[in-house]
């Protein structure tokens, strides 16, 4: 497997000027003006119509896998929001990235247009740099927000408490590009954190964060509420589950790396094309890293990968 941040050059426009004076004959250096690189070689996209995917808390010899995340956890992943995707501020009309009912949402929803804008950068040929990739800043403005919510343990889902990325000039989200989110909860300081591209954007030490069980499954771009609801037009790499806080101030996500199971993860897929498995029934399905008891199925999403043409 290739690394996320592996340039591969598929093409390139060289210009090279040769001088002759009368001294000598030289070759000024190349100056490379356009090329097309990786970003990403596999990913689950999901058509914001239909396509979702959960894993399910059916009971296992007399017990649920996610019931063991009351007072410590760690939901994240990465998310490409796309343009197009429903943005409202209700989450079953909306765009939902994650969510298990009865516990938590966490959803789009429309931007804070008067939010300033961020500089951002972007990719550029830089022939000046070791690998030929030099970046440009650019002004972007919002996009959208995402919305965590506490939803009550019982069948009115009534959001009790929220967190949002709304008032937080330093967050400005773009479509089609890539974000990092993680929800966490640790016990040893009575913390409900969320992050974004590792940044804390709330947190609270109401008990009210404190998760209930719950029998319902959890859910990626989407989920189920006595039918299926609030699809995502996203991309989605890297899903992990946690039974403990992983984060507990700001941090540096990174893409490249794919996360590795250690003693603390509970549900892990990467979301890589080629990790499907081809069970007896021809269902596709991926194998689960962590504790996690079971497999999930695949069926309904596409698999794409991700380049990017750049010029300087």
């Amino acid at each position: 497997m290739k690394n996320l941040n592996t340039y591969l050059l598929l093409f390139v426009i060289v210009a090279a000027c040769l001088s002759c004076s009368d001294d000598d004959n030289s070759i000024e250096t190349p100056v490379i003006t356009g090329g097309m690189v990786s970003i990403l070689d596999s990913y689950a996209n999901f058509n914001g119509e239909n396509q979702s995917f959960y894993a399910t808390n059916k009971s296992t010899d007399g017990k649920r896998p996610f019931n063991a995340l009351t007072t410590d956890w760690t939901f994240e992943t990465w998310v490409k929001v796309e343009e197009g995707t429903n943005l409202t501020e209700e989450p079953l009309t909306s765009s939902i990235i994650m969510e298990q009912r009865y516990v938590f949402s966490l959803y789009a929803t429309p931007a804070n247009e008067s939010k300033p804008e961020a500089d951002v950068e972007e990719d550029v040929i830089d022939y000046n740099q070791p690998d030929g990739i030099g970046t440009k800043l650019i002004k972007v403005k919002a996009d959208y927000e995402l919305k965590y919510s506490k939803l009550a343990n019982n069948s009115t889902d009534v959001e009790l408490e929220s967190m949002s990325t709304y008032d937080n000039e330093n967050i400005v989200l773009s479509y089609g590009k890539w974000v990092h989110i993680a929800i966490t909860r640790s016990s040893s300081d009575n913390t409900a954190r969320f992050f974004v591209n590792g940044l804390l954007v709330n947190s609270s030490t109401d008990d009210v964060w404190i998760s209930k069980f719950s029998v319902s499954a959890v859910n990626w771009s989407g989920t189920y509420r006595g039918g299926y609801y609030g699809f995502s037009k996203c991309g989605l790499r890297n899903v992990r589950v946690s039974n403990a806080s992983r984060y507990s101030e700001n941090f540096t996500p990174d893409l490249s790396i794919d996360f590795e199971e250690d003693d603390e993860t509970l549900f892990l897929l990467n979301l890589i094309e080629e990790e499907m498995i081809d069970p007896l029934d021809n269902t596709p399905e991926m194998n689960v890293k962590g504790t996690y008891p079971y497999s999930v199925s695949l069926r309904q999403n596409n698999w794409a990968s991700e380049s990017q043409m750049i010029y300087k």
